[in-house]
């Protein structure tokens, strides 16, 4: 909406991936440095000290993390939603519902959710490329491609770009989340940096892939006004089953994505308690499963409570 060009839009993509290509090299050098679990929150406090470790923890708590994890079980239920019509009441109610199942899940073993987010990584992976190839390969149909703005649009300033940067930014947020969990990884020192700098470089490549051919498809406008471009990508292209079955690609899409974020953040959670930085009661281990099971439901009530609310 706010870089209404062609051009400009991936380029925005690229600028966003190479920033977090940066923070991804800084955190596979800390990673290897630092093997505890906490990622961010052990970096932040060692060369800062407590006090700003314990900010970011508890920014990440009540805003950052748990926000993230609201935000994407609402695009999980929005996409639901195209499939079985959801009041927004109902609407809600799945979007909750995804996040306590998914703690649940979590609340078993580090195992388990690790496991889970490897299926729904697969199959994210190939619903990206069923859905460009669908879009390459139907999109010649189409009668014009990479439709921009009417004129007059207005020219694009550098606020504009730092506006579209911030919203790009947003969808590569969670790199770091890797770092959190270095105790319970097989060989933190290689594992990870191999994971931040292969996982950066996988998803800025989609990012670019499956923007460029949204605008390759539909009108720029469309996309810039849509909230659920991938369904209306399938729309244009196969009519309305078609829109039902992408829209249950990025339901798998957006669940692996939180089963990922939902494991990573009681790790900080825990390294914070350790450290006296937060209720020692929270950093308590399940004697049976091994998992910081207080901080998984902890977690995942506020980020309920963000998602009822709709203030996240």
């Amino acid at each position: 909406a706010r870089v209404p060009s062609v051009s400009g839009i991936l380029l925005v993509w690229a600028l966003a991936g190479l920033i977090t290509l940066a923070g991804a090299l800084i955190c596979a050098e800390l990673a290897s440095t630092f093997s505890e679990s906490g990622g961010v929150y052990v970096y932040l406090r060692e060369a800062f000290g407590p006090s700003l470790g314990f900010l970011w923890g508890w920014a990440m708590f009540w805003s950052m993390h748990s926000g993230i994890i609201a935000a994407i079980a609402v695009v999980f239920a929005r996409y639901a939603g195209a499939l079985i019509p959801l009041g927004a009441t109902a609407s809600t109610a799945v979007a909750i519902a995804a996040i306590i199942l998914l703690s649940l899940v979590n609340h078993f073993g580090v195992g388990l959710g690790s496991r889970l987010q490897a299926v729904f990584t697969v199959g994210k992976l190939l619903a990206v490329i069923v859905i460009v190839s669908m879009g390459l390969l139907l999109g010649g149909q189409i009668d014009s491609h990479f439709v921009g703005p009417a004129a007059g649009a207005g020219s694009i300033g550098a606020g504009d770009i730092l506006a579209g940067l911030a919203a790009g930014l947003f969808a590569f947020g969670g790199w770091h989340m890797v770092t959190y969990s270095a105790e319970e990884t097989v060989e933190p020192k290689r594992t990870i940096p191999r994971a931040l700098l292969l996982g950066t470089a996988i998803v800025t490549m989609v990012y670019i892939a499956m923007n460029a051919v949204y605008l390759y498809v539909l009108p720029l406008d469309k996309v810039a006004g849509s909230t659920r471009v991938a369904a209306d990508l399938a729309e244009t292209l196969l009519g309305a089953v078609g829109a039902k079955a992408i829209s249950a690609l990025v339901m798998a899409s957006a669940f692996g994505a939180l089963a990922g974020i939902v494991l990573a953040g009681p790790r900080v959670y825990l390294a914070m308690a350790r450290d006296g930085l937060l209720f020692r009661a929270v950093g308590a281990i399940h004697p049976k499963y091994l998992t910081p099971y207080r901080a998984i439901w902890l977690q995942a009530v506020w980020a309920s409570v963000l998602v009822a609310t709709g203030t996240f």
